[in-house]
């Protein structure tokens, strides 16, 4: 954030809830991450975190027949990346779901949620007016 309290930077992308949209996202993060003095690694990291949730938002949020689109705003900030997904699918907290103790507990899904939470520093879900709301945050640092 600047003095004013507002991202140095954000952009926004409307993605269809399919599968293929995987290369748009990494386009669009790719495009807007490339100027930031931050390692590939962490480039890296955010990209695996919103594959991951894009994925899940796809897969488990709507009908395989439901044509919908999934709102993704990037908010570059003196401290950190911020991105929000904004959804129309089926309620669901991902952040609600117990952590297994163990990776053989992951059987029943869940893999890429723990993933995206273990790649980012924070993670906010709300559900707003008909929508699921996902915010997660890389610190800098």
């Amino acid at each position: 954030m600047d003095h004013d309290g507002h991202a140095r930077l954000s952009r926004r992308i409307e993605l269809r809830n399919r599968n293929d949209e995987c290369n748009r996202l990494f386009e669009f993060l790719d495009e807007n991450l490339e100027q930031l003095p931050v390692s590939r690694e962490f480039r890296h990291d955010l990209k695996l975190a919103c594959e991951e949730l894009l994925a899940n938002i796809i897969n488990h949020g709507y009908d395989e027949s439901t044509e919908n689109t999934v709102g993704l705003e990037l908010a570059v900030e003196d401290d950190a990346v911020r991105i929000t997904f904004t959804d129309a699918g089926k309620a669901f907290n991902p952040l609600a779901t117990e952590t297994p103790d163990s990776l053989n507990d992951l059987s029943e899904g869940g893999v890429g949620i723990l993933l995206a939470k273990s790649l980012t520093d924070e993670q906010h879900y709300q559900r707003q007016e008909g929508l699921n709301v996902l915010t997660v945050t890389k610190n800098y640092n």
